[in-house]
């Protein structure tokens, strides 16, 4: 049966921890190097933390170990897998193809997002090198991800929640270009978010400045059984540098969508993990840090995705202006503005705008510095100071359901545990010496109440049953040692029948016929032998080793930029856009080109500036 994964972010330990209480069934942290994600790295130690807190309800961390390596880091990497894999990590996602020609320990590796998975051929070379998930494309539709799913035997993994890289994963050169910071490094300085300017050929302004190249982030809950049945088995919350509040409120909303799923069709699926989470308020992923949200492609069809007016959250759409005084301005609203709020808008120079709310009253806000507010505009509610106080103080737990069954043999008790996987334990009350229960209902209600305790493990007794031929008075102590061993018996129990996932045998493959160019991001000797051993020809080494992109692409991108201003060139609107178009940041300009055939855009950088 078919295992459904809720896959969440983790900066450090504590997202770790945050984001398992919440309900994921596995998360993804950095290690101490190579993780692209400069500013999310972790110590062995506290990697080995958050695998032993995770272990506990078999729930599994991967470390990201997929950034391209340069030939003086090779040896680190290798000891770094090798580290990773003594202190119990469960798998690793890599990128650079240098790590498949190593020996390394028995751990399951994934294919990094950054490694482009769009190809069904390329997808099946993977299989043969010993790779057991693919971490698909972003831009895949259901209908490419069912066609993959039935042509390869590999393990799927999808992004669902989170930002979005306006360009291919891993296909993007423009941080580099413009400032020689590498995203396949994992050093990218987003320049995607930066506000350009829109010129024609002639270095003419077409339209205002704006955020051309950003991105809604990607929201796609409410896809989750439709992924399900076209073969995905997890799903995949980005945000590795988003705080705690994120995580908790994110892993949860997610947590919940997927239980429904898998409550609705238990015949067709099962749980990933241990544990049932108790929440301890409603999440809204709407509350916390978003541009706006799209499904992304998933339907195969075309959505506005970008957000031209900020790169920054603007969280909850609240509702329109209905009333203003040169004071105050009332949103038209069912929820209720608060002191400590943040609201935002976008203006009518296109710009947006925002403050902090100091006061308040029945949703008439106002105004401490001066802003143009004018009826009709659309406000949203991008810092909600109540709900954020809700995150800091609600206390969501996850506790594995266990039932406790209590029978006689022998003149002893046997206390038996047994879990919702069907593991059990067992714990024995010596009957010698004790005296019969003068009041029977009494002594029945002691050891069911005493037993029901869980306190602070990680268990969580949903049912006592005492079948005993003759009841005992067991002093209460007797009952709470009893309990306590138990617990910690099952606990151990668990840690060891944990079985890390195994890696996937390689094959000869020697099938790879084709030319790479510097897309392949080969940027060491080792990933250059390992391609050429499979069939493949080098022509040209990473941009990171060249140093070269004159007249290469820096960024090809399924987003369109003509379409987002409905200018298609396949419309009738085409003509509201000259045919040339250009973007310009500072001193850095980015000719488009439209690729029609294939529905893409792509950006090439000037040698020098007009």
């Amino acid at each position: 049966m078919p295992v459904l994964e809720l896959l969440a972010p983790a900066k450090n330990v504590l997202m770790a921890k945050t984001a398992v209480n919440h309900g994921a069934d596995a998360v993804y942290m950095g290690g101490t190097a190579f993780g692209a994600r400069q500013n999310a790295c972790n110590s062995l130690s506290d990697i080995q933390q958050a695998v032993q807190y995770a272990h506990q309800y078999h729930a599994k961390v991967y470390v990201t170990l997929n950034t391209i390596l340069y030939d003086n880091e090779l040896e680190q990497a290798r000891k770094m897998a090798f580290d990773l894999y003594d202190i119990g990590a469960d798998a690793l996602i890599i990128q650079d193809m240098s790590l498949l020609s190593m020996s390394l320990p028995p751990i399951a590796l994934h294919a990094s997002t950054q490694m482009h998975n769009a190809d069904v051929q390329k997808i099946k070379h993977y299989r043969q090198w010993g790779l057991s998930r693919v971490i698909l494309a972003r831009e895949l539709s259901l209908e490419q991800i069912r066609f993959i799913h039935q042509e390869c035997d590999m393990d799927l993994e999808c992004f669902v929640h989170g930002a979005l890289c306006v360009c291919y994963s891993g296909q993007c050169y423009l941080s580099y270009s413009m400032g020689n910071r590498s995203a396949n490094r994992g050093a990218c300085a987003q320049p995607c978010r930066l506000e350009y300017e829109l010129l024609d050929a002639g270095a003419g302004t077409v339209m205002p400045p704006g955020h051309y190249l950003s991105l809604k982030d990607m929201n796609r809950k409410h896809y989750i059984a439709q992924m399900a049945a076209a073969g995905v088995r997890s799903f995949k919350i980005e945000g590795r540098l988003k705080d705690e509040y994120y995580v908790a409120n994110v892993v949860s909303a997610y947590r919940k969508q997927l239980d429904a799923l898998l409550e609705d069709m238990p015949h067709l699926y099962s749980k990933a993990s241990l544990g049932k989470v108790n929440f301890d308020f409603e999440p809204d992923e709407g509350k916390t840090f978003n541009r706006g949200f799209t499904s992304y492609f998933i339907r195969g069809s075309r959505e506005k995705t970008a957000n031209f007016f900020t790169p920054k959250s603007m969280g909850k759409y609240l509702g329109k202006i209905d009333r203003c005084t040169p004071a105050t301005f009332h949103v038209d609203t069912e929820a209720s503005i608060a002191n400590g709020d943040g609201l935002c808008w976008v203006n009518a120079q296109g710009k947006l705008e925002g403050m902090s709310v100091n006061k308040v009253q029945n949703n008439h806000v106002f105004k401490h510095k001066d802003l143009k507010v004018e009826k009709g505009l659309s406000v949203y509610r991008n810092y909600d100071i109540a709900y954020l106080n809700v995150l800091k103080r609600e206390r969501t737990v996850r506790k594995i359901p266990i039932n406790i069954a209590v029978s006689e043999s022998n003149r002893q008790y046997h206390i038996t545990l047994t879990d919702e996987a069907g593991n059990s334990s067992c714990e024995v009350i010596d009957l010698t010496g004790m005296e019969k229960a003068k009041n029977e209902s009494m002594a029945r209600n002691n050891i069911v109440t005493q037993l029901s305790k869980s306190s602070d493990s990680v268990f969580e007794t949903v049912k006592v049953d005492v079948s005993v031929p003759e009841l005992y008075f067991i002093p209460m102590s007797l009952l709470n040692n009893a309990r306590r061993n138990l617990f910690e018996k099952h606990a151990e129990k668990l840690s060891e029948c944990y079985v890390r996932p195994l890696p996937r045998p390689k094959n000869k493959d020697m099938g790879l016929n084709m030319h790479l160019n510097y897309k392949a991001n080969v940027s060491n000797k080792a990933a250059k032998h390992f391609y050429e051993s499979q069939g493949a020809i080098v022509d040209e080494m990473a941009v990171e080793c060249t140093h070269n992109l004159a007249g290469k692409e820096v960024m090809r991108t399924k987003y369109c930029l003509r379409y987002e201003l409905n200018a298609c060139l396949l419309s009738q609107n085409a003509k509201k856009l000259p045919s040339s178009l250009c973007l310009r940041y500072k001193e850095h300009v980015f000719d488009l080109d439209f690729d029609c055939s294939r529905c893409e855009m792509t950006l090439r950088k000037r040698q020098q500036c007009d």
